[in-house]
Parts: structure tokens; sequence; C-alpha cells
């Protein structure tokens, strides 16, 4: 667990594995965007770019650095028990998708591939952005209760975790326009921003999220196309 000090402020949020991981979906989704520039998939595509560019800029900004593609320049974060964290993350809304029983539908392998690399954009968007802001005004506040095992948390972060993940189903409205799976995201947007307060590792939302991703077109074409 990472406290909530100054020197979290003073460091680069990337692990090389997250660096990698959104240089990698943002131009997936940049080049996947103009090619269908004409169509709703290929606008999202461009949202979803933007979203990866974004908040990765925002992120650094607000960590004191800058975003840089000179890889040697960039001091990376060490992440502890990366496996074992995502792992934990991702098996709840594994369990979350599970109960709620959606899969999307998927039109193209083209879309397939914009779904997968759309969890990296995502997270450092709806999590990094959307809740950084709320763990700076956060630490300072005196607005705390104890959650279990001596970690507290503040009112401020309470409402960060909420708002992004209201944030985050809301924006998926646009994309299926299902109750069902509107309360799946909500849910699951709980629990990963839940894991993205409690560890402050992007690396670890990242995977959780992109392998729920990947196991959801492995569904589709599992039960749509035999």
């Amino acid at each position: 667990m990472v406290k909530n000090n100054n020197s979290y402020w003073n460091r680069s949020v990337h692990t090389k594995l997250s660096y990698w991981f959104v240089v990698i979906a943002v131009s997936i989704e940049l080049f996947l965007g103009l090619r269908n520039s004409t169509t709703s998939f290929g606008q999202l595509a461009l949202i979803e770019a933007s979203f990866g560019f974004i908040g990765i800029i925002f992120v650094d900004w607000m960590h004191g650095q800058r975003f840089t593609l000179s890889y040697k320049r960039i001091k990376f974060k060490r992440s502890k028990n990366l496996f074992i964290r995502a792992m934990t993350c991702f098996i709840v809304i594994a369990i979350i998708q599970f109960v709620f029983q959606i899969i999307p539908l998927i039109t193209s392998t083209e879309m397939a591939m914009a779904i997968i690399f759309a969890a990296v954009c995502e997270e450092y968007f709806f999590r990094g952005m959307m809740m950084e802001p709320f763990f700076r005004f956060g630490r300072t506040s005196k607005d705390k209760f104890e959650l279990f095992r001596g970690k507290k948390i503040s009112y401020i972060e309470l409402f960060g975790i909420l708002f992004s993940a209201v944030a985050f189903a809301a924006f998926h409205v646009n994309y299926y326009k299902n109750e069902r799976l509107i309360g799946m995201v909500f849910v699951g947007g709980l629990w990963i921003a839940f894991c993205y307060w409690y560890w402050k590792d992007i690396t670890i939302v990242i995977i959780a999220h992109a392998i729920l991703n990947a196991i959801f077109v492995i569904q589709f074409y599992q039960v749509f196309l035999p």
C-alpha cells in the first residue's frame, strides 16, 4: 500500500509496462479512428485516443512531470506485487461481469482490437485524470474515517471514487445503450476506482481492465462465431 505523502506527488506514475501500454494504445486507437473516421466506431476510437493522451499529460502534470517519448529520461515507478494486485482487481470485476452476464456486440476485428486497447486509455482518463485531483485535496483533509486495518479515506477521496465510476458508466451509455451493461460498468468502475485509490498504481488497473476486455472479445467469438 502506498501512503499519500509528498513523495507520491514528486515521481512518475509510469512503470515501464504502463508507459508502453499507453503509447501503443493511443497509437492504435488513433490509427483505427482515422481509418474509420466517417463511422461512429471511428469517432469513438478517436475519443479513446484523446482520453489516453489527455489523461497521461494531466497525470504527469499533477506529479510534476512532463510527458516525453524519450524513454531514457523517464524515472519509472516500481510496482510492488504487480501480478497479485492486478489479479485481485481483475477477479472481482470478472465476478461482476459474470453476475450481469453481458457480452458486448463486436462487428469487426478492428472493433475487437479497439475494445482491448480502450482499457488503457480509459484508465488514464477516468482513474488517473479524474481521481488524482481528489487524491491531492484529500491528503490534507482532516475529515477522514477509518475504512479497515488503519487505512483512512477522506470524504473527498470517497466522492472521487464515486465520481469516477459515474462518469465511466455514463460514457459507456453511448457504446451500448443497455441498462444492464451500464449497471455492470458502474459497479465494476467503483471497484476499479477503489483499487486505484488503495494502491495508487495505474498499471494494476490497466492490466485488470485490459484482461477483462480481452475476455469480452473471446466470449463474443465463442458465443456468436462458433
